[in-house]
């Protein structure tokens, strides 16, 4: 008796969370069309989601690259664990120096913006071309 009890639970358990699976990839979905990309980019930024990944390159302006990174991530403990530390700030921008350099006049090593597009999931995320996420 308690074994089929058990195997009902556990069913009912990996239907749950199969239906919550489902509705976290179509709703990522739905804003990664309405940010302008596609299927291509669902699996990396599940993995983004569910904090397996720090973000991914999804294409390049003349001086920057652009990532998907999770919503609610600053990249300030990732950065100083490779080296950087926060040097300024302003608004969205971050500004990064290698640890014991001092830049005079505003220079940094690279920047980081956060853009207005995201959503619970994930955010759009500028950052210096020398300086792709993947490196960190």
């Amino acid at each position: 008796m308690k074994s089929k009890k058990l195997k009902k639970f556990v069913l009912t358990l990996m239907v749950l969370f199969s239906l919550f699976f489902i509705a976290t990839e179509v709703c990522i979905m739905k804003y990664l069309k309405e940010y302008g990309y596609g299927i291509k980019e669902l699996p990396q930024t599940t993995l983004v989601y569910f904090r397996l990944s720090n973000g991914f390159t999804v294409g390049e302006t003349d001086s920057q690259t652009i990532f998907i990174g999770r919503s609610d991530y600053i990249y300030d403990k990732l950065f100083e664990k490779n080296g950087y530390y926060e040097a300024d700030r302003m608004a969205m921008d971050g500004f990064y120096s290698k640890i014991g350099e001092i830049k005079e006049n505003h220079h940094y090593d690279f920047c980081i913006s956060s853009s207005d597009d995201w959503c619970h999931w994930f955010r759009i995320y500028y950052i210096g071309k020398k300086y792709p996420i993947e490196n960190f």
